[in-house]
Parts: structure tokens; sequence; C-alpha cells
């Protein structure tokens, strides 16, 4: 499946229970990349806005650039009409943005997906001389036992999943000229249906009508039942922003 279609379906689930990045992430990437109010920022990828809206809270012109169709609808009804967003439908390769029109380039949780000879080409064009590009990263925190065992768990799911990053320093290496990574801790606060949304925002999870979808969904709603307070768990990450120049 080309990676555009891969979240077909799934916008509302991503929208519902995804987590943002903390804001010591967004400080570090503004310090990083020489940022300012009005300064203009593309987030490839930008899926339905997660990355974007905070871009946006920090007074930048954000570029939104997004392929998928259903992505595209859910962050134009998050995010409006605004005069300093632009919504872009279309790939990471093939962005349409004109050249050395940007000052810096976000990828939040997309990178991955990309073809990064096509996209490391694109991103050189349309930056401005001395911009810099930032992957944000949230992964779940395998130390504590909700994370760990959620994640063991999807690992059962995942034999349609594409191999990730299996050594990211050697492609960072390869796509950046120089880069630093910066890392964080983040948490989320989440109910059984935003756990269940969480798990099936997933790309390689079950949709609804395959045999494993209730099997997984019984699994979860178990899983939130021994770790739960109140009514909620928390499900924390190590956030990382890897910053470099091309």
């Amino acid at each position: 499946m080309d990676y555009t279609e891969r979240f077909t379906g799934k916008a509302a689930a991503y929208d519902q229970s995804r987590p943002d990045y903390p804001a010591e992430a967004l400080y570090c990437f503004a310090a990083q990349c020489g940022l300012a109010p009005g300064s203009t920022v593309a987030d490839i990828g930008a899926g339905t806005g997660m990355l974007t809206r905070l871009l946006l809270a920090r007074g930048y012109d954000v570029a939104a650039v997004e392929p998928n169709p259903s992505m595209l609808s859910t962050l134009r009804a998050q995010l409006g009409e605004q005069q300093c967003l632009r919504i872009v439908a279309a790939s990471a390769e093939q962005t349409g943005l004109a050249d050395a029109s940007v000052d810096a380039i976000t990828v939040a949780q997309a990178f991955h997906w990309f073809d990064r000879t096509a996209c490391k080409a694109e991103f050189a064009r349309i930056l401005k001389p001395g911009g810099k590009v930032a992957l944000f990263w949230n992964f779940r925190d395998r130390d504590l036992p909700l994370t760990r065992t959620h994640g063991e768990l999807m690992k059962q799911y995942r034999v349609r999943e594409e191999v990730f990053l299996a050594n990211p320093h050697e492609v960072y290496a390869d796509f950046f000229h120089k880069y630093e990574i910066f890392r964080f801790r983040h948490v989320q606060y989440l109910d059984e249906a935003a756990l269940l949304a969480l798990t099936f925002s997933r790309s390689y999870a079950p949709a609804p009508g395959d045999p494993e979808y209730a099997q997984l969904e019984r699994a979860v709603k178990a899983l939130f039942a021994v770790h739960q307070r109140d009514g909620t768990v928390e499900y924390c990450y190590r956030t990382a922003v890897v910053v470099g120049a091309l």
C-alpha cells in the first residue's frame, strides 16, 4: 500500500488519541532553527495537525503539507481558515511549495514513510539558505509496565508494518549533513476510549470487521482495567527532536 493511503479511515482515532509534543521540544526547535514569530515553517506529513497547531500557537506562518484526504479533512475541521495557515494537499516528495520559501521544515511521526532521497532533494529546494529540518518523534516509554505491555501486545499485529528505522543513526547520518538529537519526557492521560483509539490509530492495527479486531479490543480493555486509576491511565513517552542541516 502507498504510504499516503495507510491512514485512510483512521483520522478520527488518530486525532482523538495521538499525543502532542512537550513545550520544551518546541522551545528547543525554535532555538536550534533561529525562529521567531512570523518565521515560515513547512510541516510535512502534517496529518490531522498535531504539531501544526503548536507551530501556529508560537506565531509561525505554517504550510501544512499532507497527502491523505481523510487526514486533510480532519486537519481543516480542527484548524479552520487562518491567515497564517496554508493547507497543501501534497506529498513530502513533491510539496508544491516555492523554491527557498521556508525558514524550517518539521516532520512529526512521519519521516519513516518518505522516500528519503526524493524528499531530501525537495526539502533542499524549498528551504531558505541556512534553514534546518526537525524530526519530531514520540516513542512509548518501554521502562513502564503499561506502555511496555501495550507495545508487546501491538507486536502481535505488526505483520503489515514497515520496518521502522532499524538503525536510525545511520539513516540520520545519510540524510543530514550534521544533526543533533534532543530528548524530553511527555505524558498523556487516557480514558478507555482514548486508549482504544490510540491502539487502532496505528497503520498496522486490524480494522473493524477483521476477526482480530475484537480480540485486540478485549485485550486493550483488560490492560486498561489493570492500570487505570480514577478512570484514566498515564501513557508515558520519550520525545526526541532530531534537528539538522542538509
